[in-house]
């Protein structure tokens, strides 16, 4: 039975009996509801059906008969169903069939609203409309007492303002009135200029493929962003890929079923091996009263010239061999290669299983009793996706960090700029209704060809894209974290004191005399240090990456003139590699950035099948999680010249107190220091770092309260006893 999301609808044409509902010439029109005619008994049938002239017609059924019956030309009589009159319009709740963003857009309107009208109320307690407060604010805010973001851009207030609307709509079942609106259109765009609010919108900064395959490597390669299992690398690179190559929302990729695949090996029209094609249908797009239409992309795998690490086909591949989600006996990647296109078809389907609909194809990873979890009926979470392409942002130097909607920016001005490409299927690749919501969201406003334009000269696509991408303003050296002499800035702001007095100030009135009352508001002072703190940080940081890149632009070319930096030197590229890369995936970006050794389909082939392999093994490598703290910085040649030059230039030490030093330390006897431990003493498992084991033993063994590796049959009752048994006796810091 083929997938029911692939398959086609039912057609609309009845056939056998030669009957059809539609009363109207135009079968694609639609018909208006109309009242009934009160004289509808009395018009003869004669009159709705001149057709039917010298056809027996049987007697009427009378008005107050129990239910309509006709007869059909082929003498059979029909019995009309039965009315449900129980639903009703007003019943039917007015945000059904509404995207969920639309819907917590609409609810964070309404939440400010409501905050709005209590603070009315607290300033006007005896006016008569606030006289029942439980009618004007109709339902109390979960969220009082939370600090609001407030506004930065006037685009944002205008998205609020057009959502209080739909609001205002709802509530009073009517639309705003002419003059209300073109006041309160004059009262908007003062509060915009009043509150300097911004009115430019963010730069339309593109990504292309050359962007995407260094962020990938990046993602395979990084140890200083870790994840429960290797498969959300995995999961992470595919989502991007797609990414790119679809145009699409992050909703529609990131929600990808596996309904919404259709494996298949096409016979090749070039009289070769059979194509191995992968076509997705995303579901989950913007739709209109429910309605859309959806979407195929087909990707026919290509084999010479694509860097493995941006192949959707080994990726998705991948991972449905590792779920074993294929109805036939596929177990590997080989196995497909096998197969071929039976005679008079043009095509071998590989369907999956059906059990596995509902499975997504990035699905989300979780701890569960200490061990990590594949939960393929969850989708991977906002949250999860942002931290994670937040971070590897961070660690490729760039200054914005990357989100998906630059995907558009990219693959649509591609479209846009292809001759072959029209603007009817551009608009349709990117759902728009026509090429002016384009122009004014997706294109990207920075012109590089205008110079070439004007003296008739062919643009170079090259140093524009160069220009217009997002890495263009990377730098690996951009800092990720405050140093001490910021941090020391932000306890310093005058605002942070402010809430650290008042902490004080209700602390020192709570210890004279002591209430439930002083208790929670001196609990909730520490909550808005903390919070405060953090924000300060948070601001600081993005102020400090801002201006790293002229800042560090000045010690370059300072560095340069001086002759302390030499091209030669500059050119050599540290090496991505780390100390503590695991073996796993060591062969993991070994396979998936070999380089080609033969020219040959059956080389080929064979390279792609062992790089598959190996993505499907990494999927159930544990990684241990993310990182605890902040990485230590490794110190490049050039800071380790600096410092060794440095050291040369300090003063030595003189002989006279040399000779004690010396002295003492021959007296000593040489310390022994213990081999740390690679085999957890609770459950036996070996690992090659120490690392590792750390990284097991924490969520694992650290609620364990009696250790199986000692015969005294000790139990530790508080985790802290536990804690030092463990570092005194086992050598594990935890």
């Amino acid at each position: 039975m083929p997938n029911k999301h692939w398959a086609d609808d039912t057609d609309e044409s009845e056939t056998g009996s030669g009957t059809s509902l539609c009363f109207s010439n135009s079968e694609t029109s639609d018909t208006d509801i109309t009242e009934p005619d009160e004289n509808f008994g009395s018009i003869s049938t004669r009159s709705l059906t001149p057709q039917s002239k010298g056809r027996t017609r049987p007697p009427q059924q009378p008005h107050g008969g129990s239910s309509a019956q006709t007869t059909t030309s082929a003498g059979r009589a029909y019995k009309d169903p039965d009315i449900d009159t129980t639903e009703r319009l007003s019943d039917i709740d007015p945000d059904f069939n509404r995207a969920d963003g639309t819907k917590k857009l609409k609810e964070r309107v309404i939440d400010r609203w409501h905050r709005f009208c209590q603070k009315n109320l607290e300033r006007e307690p005896d006016c008569a409309r606030w006289s029942d407060p439980e009618k004007a604010l109709r339902q109390a805010s979960a969220d009082y007492g939370r600090k609001l973001p407030g506004y930065g851009q006037a685009g944002t207030f205008n998205t609020d303002w057009k959502y209080f609307r739909i609001y205002y709509q709802d509530a009073l079942g009517k639309k705003m009135d002419k003059e209300m609106a073109t006041s309160l259109r004059t009262g908007r765009q003062w509060l915009i200029k009043e509150n300097e609010l911004g009115t430019q919108p963010r730069d339309n900064v593109p990504v292309y493929i050359d962007d995407m395959i260094k962020f990938n490597e990046t993602i395979l390669q990084t140890r200083k962003k870790r994840f429960f299992l290797g498969i959300q690398r995995i999961m992470l690179c595919l989502a991007l890929m797609l990414g790119l190559f679809t145009a699409g929302r992050k909703n529609a990729i990131l929600k990808l079923q596996y309904k919404h695949l259709r494996i298949s090996l096409l016979r090749n029209p070039y009289d070769g091996p059979p194509i191995l094609d992968i076509a997705i249908k995303p579901e989950y797009i913007k739709s209109f009263l429910g309605i859309t239409n959806l979407n195929t992309f087909s990707f026919p795998e290509i084999i010479l010239g694509v860097s493995f690490v941006f192949s959707p086909h080994m990726f998705i591949m991948g991972l449905l061999l590792h779920a074993r989600a294929f109805k036939a006996d596929i177990r590997s990647i080989d196995n497909v290669r096998s197969l071929f296109v039976m005679r008079g078809c043009q095509e071998l389907p590989l369907p999956l299983e059906e059990a596995m609909d509902d499975y997504y194809l990035f699905c989300r990873v979780d701890m569960i009793d200490g061990e990590p979890q594949i939960l393929r009926d969850q989708p991977m979470s906002d949250s999860h996706y942002n931290n994670a392409i937040r971070s590897i942002s961070e660690i490729i130097g760039l200054l914005k960090w990357f989100f998906f909607h630059q995907f558009r920016y990219g693959t649509g001005g591609i479209l846009d700029d292809t001759e072959w490409v029209s603007d009817s299927k551009r608009n349709l690749v990117l759902h728009h209704a026509d090429s002016s919501t384009f122009l004014k969201y997706y294109r990207p406003r920075q012109h590089t060809d205008m110079q070439e334009a004007v003296l008739g000269l062919k643009p170079d696509k090259v140093i524009g894209r160069a220009l217009t991408s997002i890495s263009r303003y990377a730098d690996k050296r951009r800092p990720r974290y405050l140093d001490d002499t910021q941090k020391a800035l932000v306890e310093d702001d005058p605002e942070l004191q402010t809430a650290i007095s008042n902490r004080d100030a209700l602390l020192d009135k709570f210890q004279q005399t002591p209430n439930p009352t002083l208790e929670q508001d001196v609990a909730e002072a520490e909550r808005n240090i903390k919070n405060t703190r953090q924000r300060l940080r948070y601001r600081r940081k993005k102020e400090v990456r801002h201006a790293f890149s002229d800042e560090q632009a000045v010690k370059d070319i300072n560095a340069q003139r001086a002759g302390k930096i030499l091209p030669e030197e500059d050119a050599l590229e540290e090496s991505e590699s780390e100390d503590d890369t695991p073996p796993e995936q060591t062969m993991l970006v070994e396979r998936l950035m070999a380089v080609p050794v033969e020219w040959t389909l059956e080389g080929e082939w064979q390279r792609r099948n062992i790089a598959t392999e190996v993505i499907i093994m990494y999927c159930d490598f544990e990684e241990g999680g993310p990182l605890r703290g902040r990485l230590k910085r490794k110190r490049s040649e050039r800071d380790v010249e600096g410092f060794s030059k440095m050291e040369a230039n300090q003063t030595e030490i003189s002989e006279d107190d040399e000779q004690p030093l010396k002295k003492k330390c021959n007296n000593q006897e040489p310390r022994q220091i213990p081999a740390k431990p690679l085999v957890c003493f609770q459950c036996g498992k070996k690992y090659s770092q120490y690392q590792s084991l750390l990284r097991h033993f924490r969520p694992k063994h650290m609620n364990d309260r009696r250790c199986k590796s000692c015969t005294d049959g000790m139990e530790y009752l508080e985790q802290m006893h536990w804690q030092c048994h463990v570092t005194a006796v086992h050598q594990l810091s935890i």
